[in-house]
């Protein structure tokens, strides 16, 4: 599945659970940052099939799985495992659990980029979407979307800073 599919689905799982802003980043790493992984097998992809069908878009699309490392492994269950016995907290299991879930039902059933991705991708970035609205009328009786969206710019605008005095 695209990244943008695993993120929002992150993001529903997220709000679902109540997740502090620790377990949000490790919830996170788990259930969208593993993508990284395709870059690391893009090198042995590209030795594969040559150094040309890195640009090839629908070569890339139907690779059968040759740029995923490990990490998009079954087996690695056995790495995931024990990071999440060591930290006591189930979130990096599930979070890769549905990750990986989803990669099979797209790799089985649906195809690459296909239309009930996209609709998973808009039910789920809108049920967040609603999730957060609602919870923001709960605390202020005066809400309407307008406010909603003109309150999380500011929570935006405020953490930017922050974020860059922290890499200086």
């Amino acid at each position: 599945m695209l990244a943008i599919t695993h993120l929002a689905v992150s993001l529903l799982l997220i709000q679902l659970l109540s997740l502090d802003r620790n377990d949000s980043f490790v919830a996170l790493m788990f259930g969208v940052v593993i993508d990284v992984d395709h870059l690391f097998g893009l090198n042995s992809y590209a030795k594969a099939n040559g150094i040309a069908s890195i640009f090839d878009f629908d070569s890339l699309m139907n690779a059968d799985g040759q740029w995923k490392s490990l990490l998009h492994n079954p087996v690695s269950v056995m790495i995931v495992g024990p990071i999440s016995v060591a930290s006591r907290i189930a979130i990096p299991l599930i979070f890769w659990g549905v990750h990986i879930s989803m990669d099979w039902l797209e790799d089985s059933l649906l195809g690459l980029l296909s239309a009930p991705e996209l609709i998973l991708v808009v039910c789920a970035s809108g049920a967040v979407l609603w999730m957060r609205y609602s919870f923001f009328r709960s605390l202020n009786s005066n809400a309407s979307f307008r406010r909603y969206i003109a309150s999380e710019w500011r929570v935006l605008r405020r953490s930017a800073p922050e974020q860059r005095s922290m890499s200086t």
